[in-house]
């Protein structure tokens, strides 16, 4: 379970955000990746580059987006930004994030202004670059395989800034909002540093990161803001990525439903989303239904945040009236995420990490990744179980016993 901790010291914005990921450096996602992902989303309508820049004493990613609806953004609708993002290249759960931050920020426009969130004009938040930074977000987060996101108190800024509605305090009332009961923190002066765009990341995707808690960064990025104020803090987003879960705590709750109107077809399907969507286990049992018909029962171990992008999959593809959850408990051991070569290729290899007070184990502790030797399998005609057998000695020879 990888995840992801987000640290909004000096501020964030969607560009932020997206700028800190590119930052991290990781080959699974690129600028290229972002701009053939973005390309498919609104072929032809922007130019997207990234620089390295400084904020204070802090090298950092800038991402840049031109486009001539950034000067004179359109006035669109919640349920145009929504069919933007059912169109995208994301998992199930990316299009679930992007929705959930999306309908955010007009469910805040529309208690601020008192109007129906239907009729809400996304202004600034409608332009392109704002459609970018969410979508690429959530698909930089399905490329890195992000389960859990953990955020820290953002800092807001302070002063008075100047929008589409006029001269606002800071935090400006939508990003209030958006945060509700959230942490933030915030300045005498130094303008808007947290945006309704950032705000939404993370109020709709992210968990607040308790004060203390153990964490193992794998890699870590910043991002960037466009201005650069000589006083204050930085105009910094940072991220830190981990190869494990960042709270063995976490809330899990088992999900459950009962099908007994479809096909085995469906069924697969059905498992296969639910995967996507972020269910850490997915299992199909046989029942029996009302009326002696036969049936199934659909199960699966998932953190609480995945609940809507779970019920999504559930009603978007099966039959079912409603979807039961439960919190359980578990013990569960700590991973860590390493590479061997292997046939001029590379094989993630999971290591799972025992309490100390579990008893040695015999050879249980490494775990090749199937999908990287099933792609070998195919290229060399190799068995699995031969080159599983390859993957564990080289791990071996590495010095992970």
């Amino acid at each position: 379970m990888a995840s992801l901790l987000i640290q909004p010291f000096g501020g964030m914005a969607g560009d932020m955000f997206l700028a800190a990921l590119l930052d991290l450096g990781d080959p699974r996602f690129t600028l290229e990746h972002l701009r053939e992902f973005c390309q498919h989303l609104l072929p032809g309508e922007f130019e997207l580059s990234a620089e390295r820049t400084q904020r204070g004493s802090i090298g950092a990613t800038r991402v840049i987006v031109e486009t001539p609806e950034t000067a004179h953004p359109p006035h669109r609708h919640l349920s145009d930004l929504l069919a933007l993002a059912n169109g995208a290249r994301l998992s199930e759960r990316g299009v679930c994030r992007v929705e959930l931050a999306l309908r955010a920020i007009g469910e805040a426009e529309a208690r601020v202004h008192g109007v129906p969130v239907e009729s809400v004009h996304f202004h600034e938040v409608g332009a392109v670059d704002t459609i970018i930074d969410v979508c690429g977000a959530a698909y930089a987060l399905d490329r890195l395989e992000v389960d859990e996101l953990w955020s820290t108190a953002p800092f807001v800024g302070g002063g008075t800034v100047d929008c589409a509605h006029g001269t606002m305090p800071v935090p400006v009332p939508a990003v209030v909002e958006i945060m509700g009961a959230r942490p933030m923190l915030r300045a005498a002066a130094g303008g808007e540093r947290l945006t309704p765009t950032g705000a939404a990341i993370l109020a709709a995707w992210t968990e607040e990161a308790p004060d203390e808690h153990a964490f193992r960064a794998a890699a870590t990025g910043y991002g960037a803001g466009t201005k650069d104020p000589r006083d204050g803090r930085p105009n910094l987003t940072s991220v830190a990525l981990s190869n494990e879960s960042a709270a063995q705590s976490a809330p899990l709750l088992e999900f459950a439903v009962n099908l007994d109107d479809t096909t085995g077809e469906e069924l697969g399907l059905l498992l296969e989303g639910l995967r996507d969507a972020g269910a850490l286990d997915v299992w199909c049992t046989s029942i029996q239904m009302k009326k002696g018909r036969p049936g199934h029962l659909v199960g699966m171990l998932a953190p609480a945040s995945c609940e809507r992008a779970l019920a999504r999959v559930v009603f978007g593809r099966s039959p079912s009236l409603g979807l039961r959850s439960y919190p359980v408990r578990r013990v569960e051991c700590a991973r860590e995420v390493f590479s061997v070569e292997l046939l001029g290729r590379s094989v993630r290899v999971k290591r799972r990490i025992r309490p100390d007070d579990a008893p040695e184990g015999a050879g249980f502790d490494l775990s090749p990744e199937f999908d990287d030797l099933a792609a070998i399998a195919r290229e060399t005609g190799k068995s699995l179980r031969e080159l599983e057998a390859a993957a564990l000695a080289a791990a071996r020879e590495q010095g992970h016993a």
